[in-house]
């Protein structure tokens, strides 16, 4: 089974790409929301109430 199948609405992740504003290090973990693109590669997280665009390559199991 790939990274993407397991992708699920809900589902926490660890965030490891470049540091955004509010974005606290010692609490790197973002809840999946869902895809935006059609090929997968941007995804929609949520960290601290704050809806975020990012790459999937920034995310990890």
């Amino acid at each position: 089974m790939h990274f993407i199948d397991k992708m699920v609405e809900g589902l926490e992740l660890k965030y490891i790409g470049k540091c955004f504003a509010g974005f606290n290090e010692e609490d790197p973990y973002v809840t999946f929301l869902g895809y935006d693109t059609p090929g997968w590669s941007y995804i929609w997280v949520k960290y601290k109430g704050r809806h975020i665009y990012t790459s999937i390559a920034d995310v990890s199991l």
